[in-house]
């Protein structure tokens, strides 16, 4: 495998992947490589470079950790260089709507330029027919083509919400099919955060299959 030896944040990365018995590879240019597990989402682009890439099980559930940097167009047509942490798990679940729940605290507005590739919009959190805790409704906007609101709505718990609201109100979270991703804009990244990003992603995970299971059974 011809992984790339990583220049930032490595310690980090290092230190968690040791702490949750992960793999530590490091930088990789998907193009350069036959065996790397592909990390999509909203933020994947043919320029993009993966780095510190981590990957491995916890809790029982897949995941992969890395940092994502390439350039986005903005709506007004600047270009600027994005660097992302991310963190992929993989549901227990499978034909999730596609959706994004996108924080206004962070100091870009990616998450809704991306989302209009994907035709994907802003909507109404009282669409969603769950009472929406003013807190959450502060903190995040939901981005979903409308024909699939109804579908999403059980993952909207108000467990969920303040989960959200308390942990992670400066990261972007896309649901896909049976793939969770968190995004973290923070740089550099510190291990607390590196670490209350997976824990907090997995926590998620298992609420959106347990959201499912318990729908399935009624």
């Amino acid at each position: 495998m011809n992984f790339k030896p990583s220049k930032h944040d490595r310690p980090v990365f290092g230190k968690l992947a040791s702490e949750y018995g992960l793999t530590y590879y490091g930088t990789v240019i998907p193009d350069e490589v036959d065996d790397y597990i592909p990390v999509r989402g909203m933020t994947a682009s043919p320029e993009q470079i993966d780095d510190n890439y981590t990957t491995g099980t916890v809790a029982g559930y897949n995941v992969q950790l890395l940092q994502r940097s390439h350039d986005v167009y903005l709506p007004d047509s600047r270009r600027v260089n994005r660097t992302w942490t991310i963190c992929q798990v993989d549901l227990k679940q499978r034909h999730i709507p596609h959706f994004i729940i996108g924080s206004k605290g962070k100091p870009s507005n990616d998450d809704s330029s991306l989302a209009s590739y994907l035709r994907m919009y802003e909507i109404n959190l009282d669409s969603l027919g769950r009472v929406i805790a003013d807190d959450f409704a502060h903190k995040f906007a939901v981005y979903i083509s409308p024909q699939d609101i109804q579908s999403v709505q059980k993952f909207f718990s108000p467990e969920a919400q303040a989960m959200l609201s308390l942990n992670l109100s400066d990261t972007d979270i896309e649901i896909n099919d049976n793939r969770l991703y968190t995004y973290n804009h923070h740089r550099p990244i510190e291990l607390t955060d590196l670490d209350k990003q997976l824990r907090i992603s997995i926590w998620l995970a298992k609420h959106i299959d347990s959201s499912i299971n318990l729908d399935n059974n009624l």
